[in-house]
């Protein structure tokens, strides 16, 4: 926030008291905002009306910046305490208000586009997330497939060379061909 002269009546404010003295003027006739800043903000005297537009023009020029400040802060400040889904959602739905409400009370889409471009950075950021996370299931899914498609073969593989085995037992005659069709049976799964 760039300096006020010393001798301004807004000079004792502190940025803090500045910016809800703002939100006030906004909201009520100056003359109201004065009073309330005589009573609750502590000034000495009620500034007149020249000088408190004045100073109101001069706090709508320093707004911009004031709002890029307190974005970055709220969205470093969210980045800080979790990287979830549900705060980005959070960012993207705040970036967007805000460049609707500085679009429509300054007329001026141009303006609130950096609030736009933010929004959609971050909603761009998230469906590559998204898309990650899918592509990453999708190549999990493939390879329990084809574990499972490794493990039938093996298993196929295992029961005909177990009937191999009986097939040149029987032919060797070490054992009964009567009993040769019921093992192999058994090995394919026909009977238990």
């Amino acid at each position: 926030m760039s300096k006020l002269r010393t001798d301004s009546w807004a000079a004792a404010l502190t940025e803090e008291q500045s910016w809800q003295l703002y939100a006030k003027a906004r909201r009520c006739d100056w003359q109201d905002a004065a009073a309330w800043a005589v009573k609750e903000l502590g000034l000495v005297r009620m500034p007149g009306r020249s000088a408190f537009y004045k100073w109101l023009d001069w706090m709508r020029g320093e707004e911009s910046a004031h709002r890029l400040s307190q974005a970055a802060t709220a969205a470093a400040e969210a980045a800080a305490l979790a990287k979830t889904q549900a705060k980005d959602d959070a960012l993207i739905g705040a970036y967007k208000a805000m460049a609707a409400e500085l679009a429509l009370r300054t007329g001026s889409a141009k303006e609130a586009q950096k609030f736009v471009e933010m929004a959609a950075s971050l909603a761009d950021r998230q469906l590559k997330a998204a898309e990650l996370d899918l592509k990453a299931r999708s190549q999990e899914t493939r390879d329990a497939q084809l574990k499972l498609a490794r493990e039938k073969f093996e298993a196929a593989e295992r029961r005909l060379e177990r009937v191999a085995e009986i097939a040149d037992a029987a032919r060797g005659g070490k054992v009964d061909p009567a009993k040769v069709a019921d093992e192999i049976d058994r090995i394919l799964g026909r009977k238990k």
